[in-house]
């Protein structure tokens, strides 16, 4: 068993109190997350249903799974890729990219490369 210098078994970190470290990264995620663009609300609750289920199924039916996360992967290809062609077309210098989507500027610039490079 390791011991943390606190006490404690450090891999039990339910054993701590982290709540103020919590705390910190909850304002940070919300600082981070007020200037992006929302999502929809009834995409957010696809998108939860869609989790939920698909983390049910890779247990009960794998296969099922990865033929789902296929299609998924398609859909991911193809809406990218046509989101990033006109979030380009709509901000040519970028400037609005990393804000709009919650992410540092490099990151916000990568993820939309990604997404024209798989188009």
């Amino acid at each position: 068993m390791m011991i943390c210098r606190f006490g404690g078994d450090r891999r039990s970190p339910e054993e701590f109190d982290t709540f103020g470290a919590e705390a910190d990264w909850d304002r940070h995620i919300g600082e981070v997350e007020a200037p992006a663009v929302p999502i929809p609300g009834d995409v957010a609750a696809l998108l939860v249903q869609v989790d939920e289920r698909l983390n049910a199924l890779a247990f009960d039916a794998p296969l099922a799974a990865l033929r789902v996360i296929a299609t998924l992967e398609r859909i991911v290809t193809e809406a990218g890729g046509t989101a990033a062609f006109h979030a380009e077309a709509d901000d040519p210098v970028g400037s609005a990219l990393g804000p709009g989507l919650g992410l540092p500027d490099r990151d916000a610039r990568a993820r939309l490369l990604r997404y024209t490079l798989r188009w």
